[in-house]
């Protein structure tokens, strides 16, 4: 006799109720989120000063170096667009399709990916250099994301 297995497609999902994913979705912070945070505590103590949110650029970067024109932005996955990747789904309507109201935030999420590229285009003709880090990437690899966003900054 086989053993019975229990995989991820048997089990049941339930739904979350409007009120509990407004209470979630009006905590989300659009600046100075922990990641960000962390970022700029691990920048400044090796001394590199930086200043935030430039309201007179586009998309206003996350940390700005003005005397090397450089940009960086710190994109959350869900926000921007790379979750869907991450779990292993085949797009972002895929991952979408049992969330409620999935019209609203695949336009929202999508809108989002379109307007992160128009900005990076903007600011390059602007002739700044654009880095972008995924939220994920720098709570997993805290260091190396600094490594490289250092780099990148004396490389300039």
């Amino acid at each position: 006799m086989k053993p019975c297995l229990e995989t991820k497609t048997s089990r049941v999902s339930k739904r979350r109720s409007i009120e509990t994913v407004r209470k979630a979705m009006r905590a989300v912070r659009s600046k100075n989120t922990a990641p960000e945070l962390a970022l700029r505590k691990a920048l400044w103590s090796r001394g590199f000063r930086y200043r935030l949110h430039k309201k007179t650029l586009p998309g206003k970067p996350d940390l700005v170096f003005p005397s090397k024109r450089i940009a960086l932005f710190i994109d959350g996955d869900y926000w921007h667009g790379r979750q869907w990747e991450k779990r292993g789904f085949v797009s972002l309507e895929a991952q979408m399709s049992r969330v409620n109201n999935s019209a609203y935030w695949i336009k929202k999420i999508s809108g989002n990916i379109i307007r992160d590229k128009r900005n990076n285009c903007e600011l390059r003709l602007l002739g700044w250099t654009v880095i972008r880090i995924w939220e994920s990437d720098l709570k997993t690899n805290h260091e190396k994301v600094v490594e490289k966003v250092i780099t990148k900054l004396e490389s300039s």
